[in-house]
């Protein structure tokens, strides 16, 4: 088939590899502008943007993907299916109607569970054992078209939200070529969502990190490994009437019995080579990557050397 790719991050990567290794031909790929980026905030191509262009696909970058211009160039081009994995647009019904085959893309849940834009995030802050992937025939309303493909894998208890990302990027190239060849051979059975079981996955912000001790330790250990690498947890380390903001990467929950002392939520109560341990509403969990602000990744037990941590130091 003759497909247009519409895809912006890192995860839309493998769909965009696995198709232009297919027979099916690329007309174009439809990806978001350049955005600036670092300190000196220089343009940057999306990670699409970059394969695409090695590849010697034609790329196009429209401000607004609905333009009068871009909507012409997709007609000139007349694609039998456009492919979306991550775009980052919402997209016009006289775009969504005007392939044979409509448009297709590739959504990181086992909808209708995850609508939205944060679907792997969510997923991992909710404490979910099972995620996947769902490629659907795309309608006016948000992740809410009819089902071609659903793949289902288990999320590991320990496991961030960046590296399930990986792994479901992966999931998503193998069902979205298997979705192109059911669609192409008319083998397709299409599924309709049940309504009545959406969640939705709204995007996250950075504000939206700020760890609340206050939550059971399970919640916390979730809430930091969903938040992993982006918008990422955070916290703020009160000692000697300062307060330094800190990101917390990975904590890991702690099997210890209660030895019957209740602490106040965000109170060191421990350091060790093992991390910082750290009191919560129904027990404690140990800290253990960190990234000050400002400053690199390093371990629980360096930054606690590094910063002189005394037990009893609060973190809110």
């Amino acid at each position: 088939m003759n497909v247009v790719f519409m895809g912006t991050p890192e995860f839309a990567v493998p769909s965009l590899k696995c198709l232009s290794e297919s027979k099916h031909n690329i007309l174009a790929v439809i990806t978001q502008t350049d955005k600036p980026k670092g300190r000196k905030g220089k343009p940057c191509a999306s990670p699409v943007k970059g394969v695409a262009v090695d590849a010697g696909f034609h790329v196009i970058q429209p401000d607004n993907v609905n333009d009068d211009l871009t909507i012409e160039k997709l007609k000139e081009l007349n694609p039998d299916v456009i492919v979306v994995v991550a775009f980052g647009q919402k997209i016009s019904s006289e775009i969504l109607n005007l392939p044979k085959y409509r448009c297709v893309n590739v959504h990181a849940s086992l909808l209708p569970k995850y609508r939205g834009a944060a679907p792997v995030n969510w997923a991992v802050i909710n404490g979910e054992e099972e995620t996947g992937i769902t490629a659907i025939i795309m309608s006016e309303k948000m992740d809410a078209g009819v089902m071609i493909i659903q793949k289902s894998l288990t999320i590991g208890p320990d496991e961030t939200a960046g590296e399930l990302e990986y792994r479901l990027s992966r999931l998503g190239a193998e069902t979205l070529l298997e979705s192109l060849t059911q669609i192409e051979t008319g083998s397709v059975e299409y599924t309709q969502q049940d309504e009545g079981l959406v969640s939705l996955a709204p995007k996250i912000k950075k504000e939206d990190g700020l760890i609340d001790w206050n939550q059971d330790e399970k919640k916390i250990h979730d809430f930091v490994r969903g938040m992993n690498p982006r918008p990422s947890a955070y916290t703020s380390l009160i000692r000697n009437n300062s307060k330094e903001r800190v990101i917390i990467l990975k904590t890991e929950r702690d099997d210890s019995l209660n030895n019957g002392t209740v602490n106040a939520p965000g109170t060191i109560t421990d350091i060790s080579n093992r991390g910082i341990k750290t009191a919560t509403s129904n027990g404690s969990i140990w800290i253990k990557e960190v990234k000050p602000e400002g400053k690199r990744t390093m371990s629980a037990a360096a930054f606690s050397r590094g910063h002189d941590l005394k037990v009893n130091y609060l973190f809110q």
